[in-house]
């Protein structure tokens, strides 16, 4: 599944630079979307998928095609990403190994 999800966020990542106007508002739309409905997954494998998820949060809000809505479901998404990656920090600080994905 990893194989997979980094495949996807591989392909997200591409789209990324191809996105220079408000009339891609569907295209931003789209990659907030695929990102929330596979958010379940990353989170499974958040050791290895959160650089590439943070580093398509953060293109997706500084690229000026991003609208006020848009924005503030990719904060949400940031968040829950952290919050992911905080608890598997925290599991591993409290067992004293790395944590298994």
């Amino acid at each position: 599944m990893t194989l997979a999800l980094q495949a996807l966020l591989g392909l997200l990542g591409e789209l990324l630079p191809l996105i220079t106007s408000t009339a891609n508002a569907s295209l931003i739309t789209s990659i907030i979307s695929t990102l929330s409905g596979f958010l379940p997954f990353i989170v499974q494998e958040i050791g290895s998928l959160y650089q590439p998820v943070k580093n398509i949060i953060a293109a997706l809000s500084a690229t000026p095609a991003t609208n006020a809505a848009q924005l503030a479901q990719l904060q949400v998404l940031d968040q829950q990403v952290d919050a992911a990656f905080e608890a598997i920090a925290a599991q591993t600080d409290a067992d004293g190994a790395a944590p298994t994905s």
